[in-house]
């Protein structure tokens, strides 16, 4: 049997928690900076596992061809591995794909393919096309929506190290949501540890993951039009979430920068946003926000600030909508399968 070497020695995980006091005037938040990693970004934490995932079961041998849909920070951590391996990487990407995230991807060696729906759904059009070609010429789909190696990166990884990192301390988790597979590990991991513990997700408005009326959106490192597999299963661990504007997942990243010094990604800035209301409003908790990417590849999105304007983002009730994700529906859309 084929294996990884450890994760460490690829140069991911063990990424910094910092004291966001400068960004954040009132309370006691604290940034997870996924920038950190090999690649920039925590999706090398969950390529590894889904990597390592495939290896083991024999599905992926050298000479194997991966296909996944991606926003383009997976793609890049997928290559990172596959390069040992003599195994080719194909990237479903879409239009909305800056151009600093294409030439990124393109230079670590990936393949890509851009497709894209008449509706604005271009994610659902991604993963039709790497749900096409699953089994055909040598190619393996990672199904990051519905692999639950996704779950387990950051139900082994993230969340116990945010759990070491604060010594136990942390009250109120916050983390972006598209697959699902971190918000859900994170969560299952802290609330193993400490039942008590608040986990809240964070999509873009205009994704539909909890509901509300799709429209395009900025914003590609987060949000689907529904529930993916891994939320179905797994979602009861998200307690609260929230919907952020473009504008203000922008206007945050940028204030985050200035303040701390640290470039951050729309997504980040998201979720930012989000956790600072949180230790506003919440002074004694230790409140921590799971920041998954850098800036360094989101010069495109930061540019449109200008063009924008958002509004405060409001906490809603989780359990209510998982509640009624099992009680309506005979399982996960079968889009995310």
């Amino acid at each position: 049997m084929i294996a990884l070497g450890p994760m460490r020695s690829y140069g991911i995980g063990g990424t910094r928690l910092i004291s966001a006091e400068r960004f954040a005037k009132k309370g006691n938040l604290l940034a997870k900076l996924e920038g950190d990693n090999a690649c920039g970004s925590i999706k090398d934490r969950t390529a590894y596992y889904i990597f390592e995932d495939l290896l083991r079961s024999g599905r992926l041998v050298p000479g194997s061809r991966i296909v996944e849909s991606t926003s383009g920070n997976f793609g890049v951590s997928l290559r990172l591995f596959a390069r040992e391996y003599n195994i080719e990487v194909l990237c479903i990407v879409d239009p909305t794909m800056g151009h600093a995230k294409l030439a990124r991807l393109l230079s670590a060696g990936a393949v890509v393919e851009s497709v894209s729906s008449p509706d604005g759904n271009n994610r659902i059009a991604r993963v039709h096309r790497a749900r096409e070609l699953d089994g055909n010429a040598g190619f393996v789909w990672c199904n990051q929506y519905g692999n639950s190696a996704n779950v387990a990166a950051h139900e082994m990884t993230t969340g116990r190290e945010i759990w070491d990192q604060t010594d136990g301390t942390v009250s109120v988790v916050v983390c972006a949501v598209g697959t699902g597979g971190t918000i859900c590990g994170v969560g299952r991991a802290l609330k193993a540890r400490a039942a008590s513990i608040e986990v809240v997700g964070v999509e873009p408005v205009g994704s539909t993951i909890f509901g509300g009326v799709f429209e395009p959106y900025l914003n590609v490192g987060a949000g689907l039009p529904s529930p993916s597999q891994i939320l179905w299963r797994f979602g009861d661990v998200i307690d609260k979430y929230a919907k952020v504007p473009d504008a203000l997942s922008i206007a945050t990243a940028l204030r985050f920068a200035d303040a701390e010094g640290i470039g951050v990604g729309v997504t980040s800035g998201m979720v930012l946003a989000v956790a600072e209301r949180i230790a506003e409003m919440r002074p004694s908790d230790i409140v921590v926000a799971i920041a998954p990417d850098g800036a360094t590849y989101y010069q495109d999105e930061l540019e449109t600030r200008a063009k924008l304007h958002g509004c405060s983002p409001e906490l809603c009730d989780a359990k209510v909508w998982h509640a009624a994700l099992q009680a309506g529906a005979t399982g996960p859309d079968p889009c995310w399968r």
